[in-house]
């Protein structure tokens, strides 16, 4: 266990070398997060803009099975599919940066988003095959009930771990996306108790940010009514730590999965990582 636990932080800490060497990379998220904001807040503009909307949204709303209309289920699908788009876009980008590093080179931001550009048939592809698999389980779960629900999440995980190499493998690749699951899986069993590992380690860094961040919260929740102006700076303080842990996160991940891939691919130990420690967990094979 302790091994286990050492091993986590030392994946973090060489993502953290990688990403000290190429900052820029937190701009994706970022970006990310920026267009999904947008989408949501122009969507938001356009029904409270239109009564028609207004009044389509309502009527669902007053239904009393209003998870059985055809319309909702409809914009749910197209919510996912611009979600899953948007993330796998910049998410691809930011693998591209990784994979760059890893390879000699000195990525930029434009250098990724050229990447993920080129691969946008794939992206769009894979965006609605993920779409469409989210919103089928999204739709057997509104309709199940006790173990039911929990048959689903288990589908929803192992579809999350069958797909875990996916992106990098389109942007390598280009690959469809049914060959894309295929080398997926073959990698992700060899490379499963290390990406678990370092998912582990580096949720352990983002639950410590939340300790700290959650008193903030709640201290400000209780201050606000009195004083508006330290309960907010509190709540703000609070979502502002989270936030950044968020995006630190989020970065440190793709780098360590961009680590994996190369070496369940190619055998060979990315820089900054240890390959003793990577050596001692699988053995390479072609994907």
């Amino acid at each position: 266990m302790f091994e286990k636990i050492e091993r986590a932080f030392t994946y973090a800490a060489a993502s953290w070398k990688v990403l000290m060497l190429d900052k820029e990379m937190l701009l994706f998220p970022i970006m990310s997060g920026a267009a999904l904001a947008g989408i949501f807040a122009s969507g938001a503009w356009v029904v409270y803009s239109s009564p028609t909307l207004q009044g389509l949204f309502q009527a669902m709303l007053e239904q009393t099975q209003s998870d059985q209309s055809p319309v909702l289920w409809a914009l749910v699908f197209v919510l996912f599919f611009v979600s899953y788009f948007i993330m796998i876009f910049f998410n691809a980008g930011l693998l591209s940066c990784a994979l760059i590093r890893f390879g000699g080179g000195n990525p930029t931001i434009k250098d990724g988003l050229r990447s993920a550009l080129r691969r946008l048939p794939q992206i769009l592809v894979w965006a609605f095959v993920t779409a469409t698999v989210g919103w089928l389980l999204q739709i057997l779960e509104s309709r199940m009930r006790g173990v039911g629900k929990v048959f689903v999440d288990l589908l929803g995980a192992g579809w999350a771990v069958a797909t875990y190499f996916v992106v990098p493998i389109l942007v390598v690749d280009g690959t469809g996306p049914v060959a894309a699951v295929k080398r997926s899986v073959v990698a992700i069993r060899k490379t499963w108790g290390e990406a678990l590992v370092g998912y582990v380690g580096l949720g352990i860094l983002n639950l410590g940010a939340s300790l700290l961040a959650l008193p903030l919260l709640f201290w400000g929740v209780s201050e606000f009514d009195d004083n508006p102006a330290l309960g907010g700076g509190l709540l703000a303080s609070g979502a502002a730590i989270m936030l950044v842990s968020a995006l630190f996160v989020t970065t440190l991940s793709a780098i360590l999965r961009a680590a994996l891939f190369i070496y369940a691919r190619d055998g060979q130990v990315p820089d900054c990582f240890e390959g003793k420690l990577i050596r001692s967990a699988f053995r390479p094979e072609e994907i």
